[in-house]
């Protein structure tokens, strides 16, 4: 897949209010304008100057995503996931034919008081069964949860989580999307552990691990950004404690320690409804925009809308979904197992 990236940059008397990185793909000749890496990613918002991101109206908005298309020789301009409401008001990105994205993220304001929002999301014996887990980890000698600091503590605990996240790939059968040597090192950047980052430039992303019997259990990958800790993807060892749920043990420490943080006030679990995510969160909807620009891009359009159609009506179904994910697991299963000689 061939992919041309764009950066849109709006300007207002020489002043950049608003930034969006887009990439181009063409197939049979149609160009469709996304979200670069949107494949990737989880919610979609545009860098956006404070004033103008309150006061840009819908005119303003579709004249300058009309020019983006003339200019790139874009036919369709698809915005995935964009928030709904983001900083108070409904994102200008959501046009006015926007349609509901298949999942939400989860997000929540986390006030200051940690036990409260545990009590709030959780059930007395869901709490009980969670912090008896707690205690078996720790019981397993050397434990400790914490955010990795130095060089080698950081590359460790990546090590680690690609090599669960590669497990549980092979065991589910969900794509791996960090299973190339790019994203790998994508993640090593972020991370600040690439050879080429400044020691003294600061970490864009912190590696958040739990540890316990001498082996790295669970990883999260989380970022700070405006007073909001994004908690996006995690691991989990699939070996003999993994039926003490480190994973959540992590995130409900992750959380702990993001309330007694003043410069945190919400936490973002991201893309997906993950059973564990609704004891922590609410769901936030997001919306898709699809535009057509040419004769060509109404044709895409009509098959993009029927693809988003068909992708929400089995994420959302209590049956299909369900059945889309023992499938999964059944050829992950086939395609692990050895070959049959005759």
């Amino acid at each position: 897949m061939k992919i041309t990236p764009y950066i849109a940059v709006g300007t207002v008397e020489n002043r950049i209010v608003v930034v969006l990185p887009l990439g181009l793909e063409r197939s049979a000749s149609i160009g469709t304008l996304s979200f670069l890496g949107h494949q990737h990613g989880n919610q979609n918002t545009g860098l956006w100057d404070k004033d103008m991101y309150h006061e840009v109206t819908s005119d303003q908005i579709t004249a300058f995503l009309t020019g983006i298309c003339d200019q790139t020789g874009a036919d369709l301009l698809k915005l995935e996931n964009v928030p709904h409401t983001w900083h108070g008001r409904p994102h200008p990105l959501v046009l006015a034919d926007a349609t509901a994205s298949p999942s939400p993220v989860f997000r929540r304001t986390l006030g200051g008081d940690f036990e409260q929002l545990f009590q709030q999301g959780h059930s007395k014996s869901s709490r009980k069964n969670l912090l008896r887990k707690e205690r078996h980890l720790q019981a397993a000698g050397e434990y400790r949860i914490r955010k990795a600091e130095t060089p080698v503590e950081i590359k460790r605990g990546l090590d680690a989580f690609l090599e669960q996240r590669a497990v549980r790939a092979g065991e589910s059968g969900i794509p791996n999307v960090f299973d190339t040597p790019a994203a790998q090192a994508f993640l090593a950047r972020l991370l600040g552990i690439a050879g080429e980052v400044p020691e003294h430039q600061p970490r864009l992303m912190e590696l958040w691990y739990l540890e316990t019997g001498g082996a790295i259990r669970a990883t999260y990958l989380c970022v700070d950004q405006g007073g909001t800790r994004f908690a996006y993807s995690n691991s989990i060892a699939h070996d003999n404690m993994l039926p003490n749920s480190p994973g959540l043990v992590l995130i409900k420490d992750i959380i702990d320690q993001a309330c007694s943080d003043p410069d945190l006030d919400t936490i973002d679990l991201g893309l997906g409804e993950e059973r564990y995510k609704t004891g922590w969160a609410d769901p936030v909807p997001l919306c898709d925009s699809l535009k057509a620009v040419t004769w060509k891009g109404s044709v895409k359009l009509a098959v993009e809308k029927a693809r988003l159609r068909a992708k929400a009506t089995v994420r959302n179904s209590p049956v299909l979904w369900p059945l889309v994910r023992r499938l999964r697991k059944w050829k992950a299963g086939l395609s692990k197992a050895p070959d049959q000689k005759t």
